[in-house]
């Protein structure tokens, strides 16, 4: 059985955020601050957040958005237990993706489920730690465009068509390496919130997701060259022969050893 009130925190390895997965039952918070954005949902329960002499009632589906040394208090409602998923995000890290540490939330309640279920869903990836550099930024990348949504611009920098070419060179360049968004971006030129976003507009797929592409690329060449698969997983930049196994059977629609039989 669930304890009533329980918290974990998790600190992922490549991308220097916290996580914390919470179930509250009939527990209040004094007025308190974090010196970090937070970026959560409500998955179940109810709560009471006062900021600035304001209370807002946040439920089931709720996005809460706090911007960094808000000072604000908290409370559960009702006896059901209170769960959410939080990402606490310094402001020297979202510097990091959109060249500015003052940006801030239009409001620390929001409604919008597509948006939230997409928060949740990265939430839980993180909690996996399976990610490597380039994913956990990537990641990383789309919970902030979640969370500040319109807050960052996206098409006003002339420099973005230029920053797309030079990152998918970078790519096409060193698709093996298990290099990160940062080195990807500083390679572009520009954030690494704008390239992320523009990347993806441009060519249907995240950075994440073309190094991918290029590396089981290059795999159904090896693998139909003969070249054993713990030595294609190595030379490609595979954590091992599961992963790219598993990343060649998604892509592919089977198995490296059954692509080489046909």
């Amino acid at each position: 059985m669930e304890k009533p009130s329980s918290a974990r925190f998790i600190r992922p390895e490549h991308v220097d955020i916290e996580l914390v997965t919470v179930a509250y039952r009939n527990r209040s918070f004094p007025v308190h601050m974090h010196d970090q954005y937070v970026m959560g949902v409500v998955e179940s329960g109810a709560e009471t957040l006062i900021i600035d002499g304001r209370s807002y009632e946040v439920g089931k589906g709720d996005m809460i958005t706090i911007d960094a040394g808000t000072a604000h208090s908290n409370s559960t409602v009702g006896d059901a237990i209170l769960r959410y998923r939080v990402f606490y995000v310094p402001t020297k890290v979202t510097r990091s993706y959109v060249g500015s540490s003052d940006l801030r939330f239009p409001a620390p309640v929001r409604s919008d489920p597509a948006a939230a279920q997409r928060l949740l869903e990265l939430h839980r990836w993180f909690e996996n730690g399976t990610g490597d550099k380039l994913e956990e930024e990537s990641a990383l990348a789309d919970v902030v465009g979640i969370a500040f949504d319109t807050a960052v611009g996206l098409d006003r920098d002339a420099r973005l068509p230029d920053a797309v070419r030079r990152a998918r060179r970078y790519i096409d360049e060193r698709f093996d390496e298990n290099f990160g968004l940062d080195e990807l971006a500083d390679a572009a030129g520009v954030t690494k919130y704008h390239l992320a976003r523009s990347f993806t507009r441009a060519h249907g797929l995240s950075p994440l997701a073309y190094r991918t592409q290029r590396r089981i690329h290059a795999a159904k060449e090896l693998v139909l060259a003969g070249a054993p698969l713990v030595d294609i997983a190595s030379d490609l930049g595979f954590a091992d022969q599961s992963h790219l196994t598993r990343q060649f059977q998604t892509m592919v629609g089977i198995s490296p050893a059954r692509y080489r039989e046909q």
